[in-house]
């Protein structure tokens, strides 16, 4: 819906252009045309990402503003297509209108998808703890734990780039959901030091469907909260 709003936008544009009968008027349509053109691109721009996000089954809060961005820009519209001068654009601050409508309407569709990103990151993906806290609870002198923690490294750096990022491709979310896959296939050698509940609470949030509140019992919160990891996890309904 967003994305066929724009393009009437742009086509309102054409008429505008094509309606200019003298170069002062027509230059006075063509700086109106460049203001909307960057507005209506900022549009087409999340209307692209909002099918994306909801092609990759984000879950997409409701979008506000949408009726009344399009009955602003109708009625304007109707008003030029009337009198198709550049005076017609701007008599009773209605270009203003126009311009402060579409823009609110962007930015809070553009807050929108951020937050409905980091709430399907935080839910959805990898919730293992950064790797200098993961190195605490291994065994650091075995082989294939400094090899497992040097992938495991390396895959949180890039997935936690996307934390508050909202992908912008299908190649930004193929690599997200590879590097959250990955991650949570990692296996470690646990320190003997870790008690069992702490560690089978480590294998679950570090798999693909998360930890129930089975796992998190007053040992494991405490151990959490004596090593200064409690703040990493955070509880989520699914």
């Amino acid at each position: 819906m967003l994305l066929d709003e724009a393009r009437v936008i742009r086509d309102r544009l054409t008429q505008m252009e094509s309606a200019s009968t003298s170069v002062e008027e027509a230059t006075a349509l063509s700086a109106k045309a460049t203001e909307l053109e960057a507005l209506a691109t900022r549009v087409e721009t999340l209307s692209r990402r909002n099918r994306l996000l909801r092609e990759r089954g984000v879950l997409l809060s409701p979008r506000q503003g949408v009726d009344n961005a399009r009955q602003v820009a109708n009625r304007l519209n109707e008003r030029f297509t009337e009198s198709p001068k550049s005076s017609t654009l701007v008599d009773g601050q209605r270009w203003t209108k126009l311009m402060a409508t579409l823009g609110e309407f962007s930015t809070s569709t553009e807050t929108l998808q951020k937050q409905d990103w980091v709430r399907h990151f935080a839910s959805r993906l990898f919730a293992g703890v950064p790797p200098e806290q993961r190195k605490q609870t291994i065994v650091q002198t075995m082989p294939d734990n400094v090899a497992a923690l040097a992938t495991y490294t390396r895959l949180y750096q890039r997935f936690n780039m996307f934390r508050n990022a909202v992908p912008t491709s299908v190649e930004d979310f193929d690599e997200v959901q590879s590097c959250s896959d990955q991650l949570a296939a990692i296996k470690f050698q646990e320190n003997d030091d870790v008690p069992g509940p702490v560690k089978a609470f480590f294998n679950a949030t570090s798999s693909g469907s998360g930890a129930s509140l089975d796992f998190l019992t007053r040992e494991v919160v405490d151990w959490l909260r004596t090593n200064n990891m409690l703040s990493n996890y955070v509880v989520r309904a699914r």
